[in-house]
């Protein structure tokens, strides 16, 4: 790998190399040294804009997770620019909520929820990441309503004279270079399934993109089987946001011949909240789901497949408007 440590033999080897070291070696300080000193990272619910506060934040998270244990499940990554790389990590996380911070005070829960992060990597460091946490499968795991935690963070916000970014603040976050050109291939096929699916309720179209016998992880940790559950879980969805734009921001196809080949998608939604269905009532709060998906592939269908959505990022956003209302 130009420009990267010898030790690390590829892309996938570094990240989970670095992972490792930062994570469950406890070497938060090391932070320094594998991110650049103005990398970004953009997650639904917040944006760091440096090191330090990436480090920061790694030290709160560790605070209430002591024991947090990360397994790189995968690794989907390219090479756009010679000597920059992309990567895109799925991470199985386990820990036990042992002391105070974002998640309130501590609970002894144990906790299991996956991650999904999109990394530039260039020089030995990573220079921008998007991440997507699953934080309504650890709300849920910790005894709490993902409705109502999201709202109290909408409520924090404004108690703190702060408020939720514009759909298209939310949609320029999830942005960013680099380009990974015009989609093509399983990662086009796949796209427009999901645009058929998100904008109009095509649901036939997954017929043609997903296996009758699909297994799909979902958020809140959910697993879900099959075409017809893969339906109802959508459908919460398209009856809650039922118009709206689909966009892709960046895509990954893996190829390897002793693997299933790999798809990574980074992408966005942006609609209203006018419909009833898996966010309650209908409000008319304008909203964007910041989502990563992976997906495994045999023969041209999908078999697998994980969809990184923080639904907390949601409730919020649906909690602030709805505030915003009451006090005009």
């Amino acid at each position: 790998m130009e420009g990267f440590d010898s030790e690390f033999k590829n892309l996938k080897d570094y990240i989970l190399k670095i992972t490792y070291r930062i994570w469950e070696e406890r070497g938060v300080e090391r932070i320094r040294d594998y991110y650049g000193e103005d990398a970004f990272v953009k997650t639904p619910t917040s944006v760091s804009d440096n090191v330090e506060e990436v480090v920061s934040s790694t030290y709160e998270t560790l605070k209430m997770f002591p024991d947090r244990e990360l397994l790189g499940e995968d690794v989907i990554g390219s090479e756009d620019v010679p000597g920059t790389f992309y990567s895109s990590h799925r991470i199985l996380s386990s820990a036990i909520h042992l002391g105070d911070g974002f998640y309130g005070s501590p609970t002894a829960s144990k906790v299991t929820y996956r991650v999904v992060a999109d990394c530039i990597c260039s020089g030995n460091k990573v220079i921008d990441e998007w991440m997507v946490r699953d934080q309504s499968a650890i709300v849920k795991q910790i005894g709490l309503e993902p409705h109502e935690f999201g709202r109290q963070l909408a409520l924090n916000l404004k108690e703190a004279g702060s408020a939720v970014p514009s759909s298209e603040d939310y949609v320029k976050r999830w942005e960013g270079p680099p380009d990974s050109g015009p989609l093509s291939g399983a990662a086009k096929n796949l796209a427009q399934t999901y645009q058929a699916v998100w904008e109009q309720s095509e649901f036939i179209a997954l017929e043609k993109s997903h296996n009758r016998a699909c297994q799909i992880h979902a958020p809140e940790g959910k697993v879900i089987y099959g075409r017809d559950q893969l339906i109802e879980f959508l459908t919460g969805y398209t009856k809650s946001f039922p118009k709206g734009s689909f966009r892709v921001h960046h895509w990954i196809v893996n190829e390897e011949s002793s693997k299933n080949n790999r798809i990574a998608i980074r992408w966005s939604f942006s609609a209203e909240h006018t419909g009833l269905g898996s966010f309650g009532e209908p409000t008319g709060a304008p909203v964007v789901i910041m989502a990563m998906t992976h997906a495994e592939m045999q023969e041209g269908l999908v078999v697998r497949e994980y969809h990184a959505i923080d639904e907390i990022s949601l409730w919020m956003q649906i909690s602030s408007y709805s505030m915003s209302l009451r006090h005009r």
